[in-house]
């Protein structure tokens, strides 16, 4: 949980699921939180004044959209050229479509073992693929995994904020 006032532009918010959310919505996030064995069911990048995340499609949100529910996680070691990248970079996909078929393929790759080349494509990515990719489109890869889950940006040494494991 955080306050607006800690945020900075190029942090990295995790979401748990939100009580009251409408049904559908508590479906995916269990499918989301099942599949990456992890809390964590959504991903979003701060940027100057507002969110951007992937949901359908990129958009801005308020800083405070997840203020009951998001972990902040900070970039650790990045120059702020690379911040601005990372921010321009995800400013210039604002409007692109979610990739539902990406959610599917990570299904796939998660749970049932299928082959890595089925998630290279990014035209179509997943919430946290997409913070991922605006980071490593600044020269600055958060993990070894070009498109990871909301959980494994968790663990990422790359990344500075409260561990999972550390609030069990």
């Amino acid at each position: 949980m955080y306050r607006v006032t800690q945020l900075q532009p190029g942090d990295i918010i995790l979401c748990l699921p939100r009580p009251g959310e409408p049904i559908w919505d508590r479906l995916l996030d269990a499918a989301i939180a099942c599949s990456t064995s992890g809390p964590f069911v959504h991903a979003a990048l701060v940027g100057d004044g507002h969110l951007i995340e992937q949901v359908d499609p990129v958009i801005h949100s308020p800083l405070d959209k997840y203020a009951a529910n998001g972990w902040v996680y900070r970039v650790h070691d990045a120059t702020p050229a690379q911040m601005q990248t990372a921010l321009r970079w995800a400013e210039a996909h604002v409007g692109q479509p979610y990739g539902i078929r990406a959610l599917l393929a990570d299904a796939a790759l998660y749970d049932l073992h299928w082959s890595r080349a089925l998630r290279w494509h990014t035209k179509y990515v997943t919430c946290s693929g997409f913070v991922a990719l605006a980071w490593h489109a600044a020269g600055y890869p958060l993990t070894a995994q070009p498109l990871p889950s909301p959980m494994s940006l968790a663990f990422s040494p790359r990344l500075i904020g409260p561990r999972p494991w550390e609030h069990a």
